[in-house]
């Protein structure tokens, strides 16, 4: 089969690549579509600490099934439509005992520890495969594990309808974000951006938005309030700028949620958070529940998840998807079509 594979650093290209080989329990997916994100940037660069190469990438992934070995008793059968849950976990851990497989201490991830989606075909477990219904169209299936990590972030925050909301980054993670904060009821979503391109996206999709170069995004919220600073900040750039207007931006007994991931360790204005009792939290990656949470959005057509797509290539063209996703100026998310 032709797949995207990763070879070292800056060399990831279309080569042909072993078909895979089911096990017991297992099952085949046709891939249709298959999304580049940030970490695959990442793996690309040479910058990720556990991908081995050779290794086929792609994390975000929707196809069929096609072959099975995984008996009669699954709920997952072939011909079905799928959203694929990449996630890796030992099932023997202190956090996946508690029921949170997801911070597993020996996380894995298809595309990273095992091959993925930037292929003809992928295999995985029943329980990796979340059903996907008619009124959900292809494209959005692969859009799916992005949108599910914006359900978690706001889940797991304590949100409630009614509630004030910046978001720092309007990257796809952010622009997410700020759309479930949207269906979940959020009185007013205030989305920060330094990038034009970004800002304009959030913009046109009916979001108030500030320039953090030019404003601070704590004025521009109790501007569009008249009343306090945010009831939650959802950062989602892991600039160390954004950490400091989250913290600025928050009201007295607020909440932060850390979504990016920042380069070097940040400054944190501790002080702040003591005085105004700020709580934090971090938030990684999902759980099915928030699968089955954004598949279920999508077909109350609650988000405008294709809005992030910025453009779709053949898998054959994956190079040149590269190129333009190091170009964050006119770059958001590339789909892979199969």
């Amino acid at each position: 089969m032709q797949a995207g594979v990763y070879s070292g650093v800056e060399n990831l290209k279309l080569q042909e690549w072993p078909k895979p080989e089911l096990n017991p329990g297992e099952m085949l997916v046709k891939v249709r579509y298959a999304g580049i994100c940030g970490t695959d940037m990442m793996i690309h660069a040479g910058k990720h600490p556990r991908v081995v190469p050779p290794r086929v990438l792609g994390h975000e992934i929707f196809g069929t099934v096609v072959e099975t070995r995984a008996g009669a008793n699954s709920k997952v059968r072939e011909g079905d439509r799928v959203a694929v849950f990449p996630l890796i976990s030992c099932g023997r851990c202190v956090p996946c005992r508690e029921g949170s497989a997801h911070v597993c201490e020996k996380l894995g991830l298809l595309g990273i520890d095992t091959d993925g989606g930037f292929a003809e075909y992928v295999k995985a477990t029943p329980e990796q495969l979340i059903p996907v219904p008619p009124a959900v169209d292809d494209e959005q299936g692969a859009l799916v594990e992005p949108l599910s990590v914006a359900v978690h972030v706001v889940r797991t925050s304590g949100f409630t309808a009614g509630d004030t909301a910046l978001v720092t980054g309007a990257g796809p993670i952010g622009n997410l974000i700020a759309q479930v904060l949207r269906a979940a009821g959020a009185r007013r979503v205030l989305v920060s951006e330094a990038k034009p391109f970004r800002r304009n996206l959030a913009a046109r999709m009916g979001f108030a938005v500030v320039n953090p170069l030019e404003t601070k995004p704590g004025e521009a919220i109790r501007e569009l309030t008249s009343e306090s600073f945010a009831d939650h900040v959802f950062e989602a750039t892991g600039a160390a700028a954004a950490y400091r207007d989250a913290i600025q931006s928050c009201k007295v007994r607020g909440h932060i949620t850390f979504v990016g991931l920042p380069k070097v360790p940040p400054e944190v204005d501790v002080l702040s958070l003591v005085f105004k009792e700020i709580r934090t939290s971090g938030a990684r990656v999902y759980t099915p529940k928030d699968f089955i949470v954004a598949i279920s959005l999508l077909e109350q057509d609650a988000i405008d998840v294709k809005s992030v797509v910025t453009d779709r290539l053949p898998l054959k063209d994956i190079e040149e998807g590269l190129r333009k996703m190091h170009d964050p100026d006119k770059s958001l998310k590339i789909l892979f079509n199969l």
